[in-house]
């Protein structure tokens, strides 16, 4: 069941069977239905989440400014990625995002309370930790630079080019408000493709 948990580890930097199986102990495994909310706007984010199957989606509510509120995609993980509420987990202050499955999915993941322990015990795993935030970052990174300086066509071809998965099993009200752009529009442009 951890296989693709821990060929994720090692692509990312090498790890000694020992922390391996101080790492192994402090994992646990959960499935979800399609529709459940990891983390509700409010809450603490406490987990370090991978993904083994399934599709998961960051969002808040906006106000939209006539009176409603616009539900926005921040991000999307899928199989072998790694995903929590950042600023809540870093900072353990209530989370602005959502964290909701699009997909029934079987989920791995490790306290924040027992990753900083392997942290302290292991400076190997904060390495490891270090690398898979900051690919989080850069992936947040190329979107900002992506909504500044593309136009609404442009930026869901690069999603298309750099996420095609996801493209196809992404609904498209979901891939139009990550790429800020109406969802009519994405459909139009969708069947093009």
């Amino acid at each position: 069941m951890y296989d693709e948990f821990i060929s994720s580890l090692t692509t990312v930097a090498p790890i000694s069977d020992c922390i391996l199986v101080d790492f192994l102990q402090q994992l646990k495994i959960i499935r979800i239905p399609k529709g459940k909310l990891l983390l509700a706007e409010g809450e603490i984010c406490d987990k370090l989440w991978f993904v083994n199957s399934g599709l998961i989606r960051g969002c808040h509510m906006a106000d939209n400014g006539h009176g409603g509120f616009d539900d926005i995609t921040g991000w999307f993980a899928k199989e072998h990625d790694f995903f929590y509420a950042a600023d809540s987990f870093v900072n353990q202050v209530p989370s602005r995002e959502c964290i909701e499955a699009l997909e029934p999915s079987m989920l791995i993941y490790i306290t924040r309370q027992d990753l900083y322990q392997l942290y302290r015990q292991h400076p190997e795993v904060c390495c490891i930790g270090r690398i898979i935030a900051e690919r989080f970052w850069l992936t947040h990174q190329e979107l900002l630079r992506d909504m500044r300086v593309l136009s609404a066509s442009k930026k869901l071809e690069s999603f298309r080019i750099r996420s095609r998965e996801l493209f196809a099993r992404v609904p498209q009200k979901h891939i139009a408000s990550y790429l800020g752009i109406s969802e009519n529009y994405v459909s139009k442009l969708k069947a093009k493709y």
